[in-house]
């Protein structure tokens, strides 16, 4: 799992995990801007699915 979890981070090019709690701050900001990055990709993608089958419909 923290296999997985390096390389989520090594392509969404953050560095390792912080040695410090100066360092925690601005990686756990850039963990949370990837992580909303990959929703909100994931969400367009669902609603430009659901208005193709809604407009198939008629």
């Amino acid at each position: 799992m923290s296999d997985l979890f390096a390389q989520l981070m090594a392509f969404f090019g953050i560095p390792g995990a912080p040695a410090t709690f100066a360092e925690l701050i601005p990686w756990l900001f850039q963990v949370l801007c990837a992580v909303g990055l990959f929703l909100f990709l994931f969400n367009m993608i669902r609603s430009v699915v659901n208005g193709i089958n809604r407009s198939a419909r008629w």
